[in-house]
């Protein structure tokens, strides 16, 4: 690189840095009246401000987000069988997707990975149903995205 190029990678970055510099000076100043006001608003109310916080989340219902309290149970969570692992493997080596397979049969996509590199092998039949049997099963409604 010549010392033409060098110079001109400078000047580009020294602006870059004053834009920044700009910008979070803005920021600055913007937070430092917002922190003031709520001094005054909390000055304003007499109340110590955790429980001024308290009094306007339950005035406007606002839900704070965070760690929630014990929400009870897992509902469902698919058992791995070998008539699972088997229908698995055949969907997929039949072409379909893995990611549509997991969705289908409602276990992740990282257990349809494993399957398919043989980590639920030593699983054994317990003759409940063939392979066939258990493929041809109604399969469960796919599960909707949140985005759809």
């Amino acid at each position: 690189m010549n010392i033409a190029a060098q110079l001109r990678l400078l000047e580009k970055t020294s602006i870059r840095i004053a834009k920044l510099k700009k910008r979070l000076l803005s920021e600055a100043r913007t937070r430092k009246t917002l922190e003031s006001r709520l001094e005054c608003l909390v000055r304003a109310s007499g109340l110590p401000p955790r429980d001024l916080v308290f009094a306007l989340v339950d005035h406007y219902k606002i839900r704070l987000a965070g760690r929630r309290k014990n929400q009870g149970r897992r509902r469902h969570r698919t058992t791995i069988t070998a008539e699972l692992r088997d229908a698995v493997k055949n969907k997929v080596n039949g072409g379909a997707s893995m990611n549509r397979t997991a969705k289908e049969f409602a276990i992740s996509y990282a257990v349809v990975i494993k399957m398919m590199r043989g980590h639920y092998d030593k699983l054994q039949w317990t003759g409940a149903l063939t392979p066939a049997e258990f493929a041809a099963r109604p399969s469960t409604p796919l599960i909707k995205s949140a985005r759809a």
